[in-house]
């Protein structure tokens, strides 16, 4: 029997009709029924009462009908599957919670997989995980670790969050470093793309007046010309400078330093050896 088969066969019973299910299929209800009497005949089985002028679907037919769900999905489910695995073959997909430990990382695998096609995004840590697990990532970029046997990591940097203060503002004076709750008083002016910062920033700091900015450009002209006060780190300062003349201070907080770890499925291991070897 072929796919398509199966394909009319499921098309007739959710249907109801013959002539409905030929319809929708672009195809002569003639032909729908000859191919359906061809099915029949090889399986040695009935699917279909046959009345006056109608068919219905007998219990032969219901339970084919379960039966050829499960094969048109099993075979959709195999597509996908070979499809990823091809993709994977051929491109190296990483998902990262935070921009910054990507700046060098894509930089090193394009050095070491020329013949690689190469994709980056930010996305939540859940789906990150579920993305890794799944296959859709070969490499994932979080501030955890995972109790997961088949899951290896490895450190990748650490990165600690900054706060810029214009000459003429209020806290221009403080020295030392600044807490959340000191900075939280006043009017932040926050880039968008910053993955796993921004749900420490909301986080720590819920009742602040937050100014976003989607595009790079534009947050980094605001930063220059307002007398807002802004974040930075010492790993965004070093890849776009910072301010001239505004003055920079740690925040002090615990959960301003994140630790990143590279994660990769121990069976696939092998497949990124060359860069994990420079971070064991």
């Amino acid at each position: 029997m072929e796919f398509y088969q199966l394909e009319q066969f499921v098309k007739i019973v959710e249907c109801g009709t013959i002539s409905k299910a030929a319809e929708e299929l672009f195809i002569s209800q003639p032909a729908l029924t000859r191919s359906m009497q061809k099915l029949e005949q090889e399986l040695g089985v009935e699917l279909f009462s046959h009345g006056k002028n109608r068919i219905e679907i007998n219990e032969n037919g219901k339970f084919a009908y379960l039966l050829a769900q499960n094969v048109l999905r099993d075979a959709g489910n195999l597509k996908e599957q070979v499809r990823q695995f091809d993709r994977s073959r051929r491109t190296i997909s990483v998902g990262s919670c935070a921009p910054a430990p990507l700046w060098d990382i894509m930089p090193t695998l394009t050095s070491l997989y020329p013949e690689k096609r190469l994709v980056s995004e930010i996305k939540g840590e859940e789906e990150l995980l579920s993305g890794l697990l799944g296959g859709a990532y070969q490499m994932i970029i979080t501030d955890r670790i995972y109790e997961n046997a088949d899951i290896y990591s490895v450190f990748s940097c650490s990165e600690a969050l900054l706060v810029n203060i214009p000459r003429l503002h209020p806290l221009a004076n403080a020295t030392g470093g600044l807490l959340f709750a000191d900075i939280e008083k006043y009017s932040m002016l926050l880039y968008a793309k910053t993955g796993v910062w921004e749900d420490i920033v909301r986080r720590e700091m819920p009742n602040a007046h937050i100014i976003m900015q989607e595009d790079r450009d534009s947050f980094e002209a605001l930063k220059r010309e307002s007398a807002l006060l802004s974040f930075s780190t010492e790993l965004s300062i070093k890849r776009f400078g910072n301010v001239d003349e505004a003055i920079v201070l740690p925040v002090l907080d615990e959960s301003a330093k994140i630790d990143f770890y590279c994660h990769v499925l121990k069976k696939n291991r092998a497949l990124l050896a060359e860069f994990l070897e420079q971070y064991e």
